[in-house]
Protein backbone atom coordinates (compact mmCIF):
# COMPACT_ATOMS: atom_id res chain seq x y z
CA UNK A 1 0.00 0.00 0.00
CA UNK A 2 2.94 2.36 0.69
CA UNK A 3 4.30 2.53 -3.02
CA UNK A 4 1.28 4.15 -4.70
CA UNK A 5 1.14 8.11 -5.02
CA UNK A 6 -1.83 10.09 -5.37
CA UNK A 7 -5.80 9.20 -3.52
CA UNK A 8 -6.80 5.86 -3.47
CA UNK A 9 -9.83 4.34 -1.64
CA UNK A 10 -9.20 0.85 0.13
CA UNK A 11 -11.72 -1.13 1.26
CA UNK A 12 -11.50 -1.89 5.53
CA UNK A 13 -12.67 -3.37 8.30
CA UNK A 14 -10.83 -2.75 11.61
CA UNK A 15 -12.75 -4.97 13.98
CA UNK A 16 -12.39 -8.07 13.40
CA UNK A 17 -11.75 -11.00 15.38
CA UNK A 18 -11.17 -14.43 15.70
CA UNK A 19 -10.81 -17.85 17.51
CA UNK A 20 -8.96 -16.02 20.19
CA UNK A 21 -12.23 -14.18 21.02
CA UNK A 22 -14.98 -15.75 22.79
CA UNK A 23 -17.51 -14.62 21.09
CA UNK A 24 -16.53 -15.71 17.44
CA UNK A 25 -19.26 -17.90 16.48
CA UNK A 26 -17.55 -20.61 14.15
CA UNK A 27 -14.80 -22.36 16.29
CA UNK A 28 -13.76 -24.66 13.71
CA UNK A 29 -12.95 -21.68 11.10
CA UNK A 30 -8.90 -21.86 9.91
CA UNK A 31 -6.75 -18.84 9.49
CA UNK A 32 -6.44 -19.71 5.88
CA UNK A 33 -10.56 -19.44 5.99
CA UNK A 34 -10.22 -16.54 7.70
CA UNK A 35 -8.29 -14.69 5.11
CA UNK A 36 -10.07 -16.24 2.18
CA UNK A 37 -13.24 -14.75 3.50
CA UNK A 38 -11.61 -11.23 3.87
CA UNK A 39 -10.48 -11.53 0.60
CA UNK A 40 -13.42 -12.96 -0.98
CA UNK A 41 -15.35 -9.38 0.98
CA UNK A 42 -12.90 -7.60 -1.56
CA UNK A 43 -11.38 -5.97 1.39
CA UNK A 44 -8.28 -4.53 1.03
CA UNK A 45 -6.94 -4.50 4.86
CA UNK A 46 -8.34 -5.67 8.01
CA UNK A 47 -7.22 -5.30 11.37
CA UNK A 48 -6.99 -8.42 13.75
CA UNK A 49 -8.72 -7.02 17.40
CA UNK A 50 -9.65 -10.08 19.63
CA UNK A 51 -10.64 -9.38 23.01
CA UNK A 52 -7.94 -8.37 25.53
CA UNK A 53 -5.56 -10.43 23.67
CA UNK A 54 -3.08 -10.97 20.21
CA UNK A 55 -3.44 -14.58 20.73
CA UNK A 56 -5.07 -14.55 16.60
CA UNK A 57 -2.81 -12.44 15.01
CA UNK A 58 0.47 -14.05 14.35
CA UNK A 59 -1.80 -17.12 12.68
CA UNK A 60 -3.37 -14.45 10.23
CA UNK A 61 -0.44 -12.44 9.20
CA UNK A 62 1.32 -15.63 8.65
CA UNK A 63 -1.41 -16.87 5.80
CA UNK A 64 -2.06 -13.03 4.41
CA UNK A 65 1.96 -13.11 3.62
CA UNK A 66 0.90 -14.70 -0.21
CA UNK A 67 -1.67 -12.34 -0.38
CA UNK A 68 -2.72 -8.65 -1.08
CA UNK A 69 -4.66 -8.33 2.49
CA UNK A 70 -2.88 -5.79 4.67
CA UNK A 71 -3.21 -7.12 8.28
CA UNK A 72 -3.18 -4.40 11.20
CA UNK A 73 -2.34 -6.18 14.38
CA UNK A 74 -4.63 -4.76 17.26
CA UNK A 75 -6.91 -5.73 20.34
CA UNK A 76 -10.19 -4.45 21.38
CA UNK A 77 -9.21 -3.43 24.82
CA UNK A 78 -11.89 -3.58 27.52
CA UNK A 79 -10.89 -0.71 30.06
CA UNK A 80 -12.19 1.90 32.61
CA UNK A 81 -14.67 0.78 35.94
CA UNK A 82 -17.20 0.99 33.47
CA UNK A 83 -15.58 -1.77 30.74
CA UNK A 84 -15.55 0.50 27.89
CA UNK A 85 -13.91 -1.41 24.29
CA UNK A 86 -11.24 0.75 22.38
CA UNK A 87 -9.48 -0.23 19.16
CA UNK A 88 -5.54 -0.46 19.58
CA UNK A 89 -4.48 -0.52 15.67
CA UNK A 90 -0.74 -0.71 15.19
CA UNK A 91 1.56 -0.67 11.96
CA UNK A 92 1.74 -3.83 10.00
CA UNK A 93 5.04 -4.53 10.29
CA UNK A 94 4.37 -4.92 14.25
CA UNK A 95 3.66 -8.23 15.72
CA UNK A 96 1.13 -10.41 18.15
CA UNK A 97 4.73 -9.60 20.50
CA UNK A 98 4.38 -6.31 20.08
CA UNK A 99 0.32 -6.08 21.28
CA UNK A 100 0.62 -8.82 24.26
CA UNK A 101 3.40 -6.07 25.09
CA UNK A 102 1.16 -3.48 25.10
CA UNK A 103 -1.78 -5.04 26.88
CA UNK A 104 0.88 -5.92 29.72
CA UNK A 105 1.29 -2.30 30.16
CA UNK A 106 -2.03 -1.71 30.55
CA UNK A 107 -2.30 -4.24 33.47
CA UNK A 108 -3.69 -7.20 31.35
CA UNK A 109 -1.68 -10.05 32.86
CA UNK A 110 -0.62 -12.54 30.07
CA UNK A 111 -2.40 -15.27 32.27
CA UNK A 112 -5.50 -13.32 31.29
CA UNK A 113 -5.27 -13.18 27.22
CA UNK A 114 -8.82 -13.85 26.02
CA UNK A 115 -10.15 -14.92 28.64
CA UNK A 116 -13.75 -13.28 29.23
CA UNK A 117 -13.35 -11.59 32.02
CA UNK A 118 -9.77 -9.65 31.34
CA UNK A 119 -10.16 -6.40 31.21
CA UNK A 120 -7.74 -2.97 32.91
CA UNK A 121 -9.24 -0.65 35.32
CA UNK A 122 -7.27 2.30 33.40
CA UNK A 123 -8.82 4.67 31.84
CA UNK A 124 -9.84 5.57 28.76
CA UNK A 125 -7.36 7.98 28.68
CA UNK A 126 -4.85 6.25 30.62
CA UNK A 127 -4.96 3.26 27.95
CA UNK A 128 -4.68 6.10 25.03
CA UNK A 129 -1.59 7.45 26.30
CA UNK A 130 -0.42 4.25 26.62
CA UNK A 131 -1.31 3.02 23.04
CA UNK A 132 0.26 6.78 21.44
CA UNK A 133 3.76 5.88 23.55
CA UNK A 134 3.73 2.67 21.39
CA UNK A 135 2.79 4.45 18.14
CA UNK A 136 -1.10 2.87 18.32
CA UNK A 137 -3.98 4.80 16.89
CA UNK A 138 -7.41 4.10 19.36
CA UNK A 139 -10.48 3.93 17.74
CA UNK A 140 -13.49 3.87 20.29
CA UNK A 141 -15.41 0.60 19.59
CA UNK A 142 -19.47 0.71 18.87
CA UNK A 143 -20.06 4.14 20.46
CA UNK A 144 -23.66 3.08 19.91
CA UNK A 145 -24.26 0.05 21.91
CA UNK A 146 -23.08 -1.92 25.08
CA UNK A 147 -19.73 -1.26 26.08
CA UNK A 148 -18.87 2.14 23.96
CA UNK A 149 -18.42 5.61 25.18
CA UNK A 150 -21.69 6.12 26.76
CA UNK A 151 -21.37 4.12 29.80
CA UNK A 152 -18.53 6.64 30.88
CA UNK A 153 -18.79 9.21 33.42
CA UNK A 154 -20.13 12.45 31.61
CA UNK A 155 -16.74 14.65 33.13
CA UNK A 156 -14.12 11.61 31.44
CA UNK A 157 -15.74 11.78 28.36
CA UNK A 158 -15.63 15.15 27.94
CA UNK A 159 -11.85 15.32 28.33
CA UNK A 160 -11.69 11.94 25.98
CA UNK A 161 -13.29 13.89 23.72
CA UNK A 162 -10.88 17.46 23.69
CA UNK A 163 -8.57 14.30 23.10
CA UNK A 164 -6.78 15.95 19.41
CA UNK A 165 -5.29 12.28 18.48
CA UNK A 166 -8.54 10.57 18.77
CA UNK A 167 -9.49 10.89 15.06
CA UNK A 168 -12.18 7.94 14.16
CA UNK A 169 -15.12 5.90 16.03
CA UNK A 170 -17.03 3.09 15.37
CA UNK A 171 -20.61 3.69 14.68
CA UNK A 172 -22.78 0.10 14.29
CA UNK A 173 -26.18 1.33 13.29
CA UNK A 174 -26.80 2.06 9.78
CA UNK A 175 -29.57 4.85 11.30
CA UNK A 176 -26.85 7.10 12.63
CA UNK A 177 -24.71 5.99 9.30
CA UNK A 178 -27.45 7.23 7.52
CA UNK A 179 -28.39 9.95 9.64
CA UNK A 180 -31.79 9.39 10.31
CA UNK A 181 -31.90 9.91 13.74
CA UNK A 182 -30.39 13.54 13.74
CA UNK A 183 -30.35 14.50 17.24
CA UNK A 184 -27.58 11.16 17.81
CA UNK A 185 -25.78 12.16 14.58
CA UNK A 186 -25.50 16.26 15.52
CA UNK A 187 -24.31 14.64 18.53
CA UNK A 188 -21.83 13.07 17.20
CA UNK A 189 -20.50 15.93 14.66
CA UNK A 190 -19.87 17.96 17.49
CA UNK A 191 -16.60 15.80 18.09
CA UNK A 192 -15.76 14.53 15.39
CA UNK A 193 -15.44 15.21 11.65
CA UNK A 194 -17.86 12.79 10.24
Amino acid sequence: MQDFNGARWYKCDLHLHTRASKCFQDREVTAQQWVDRAIEQGLDCVAVTDHNSPNGIEEIQEVAKETNLTIFPGVEITCDSSKIHLLVLFDPSKSATDVGDFLIQCEIKRDDFGAQEAKTDKSINEIADIAFKNQGIVIPAHIDEFNGLESIGNQNLIDFYKRVDINAVQVVHKAFYFMRMNLPMLILKQFYLI
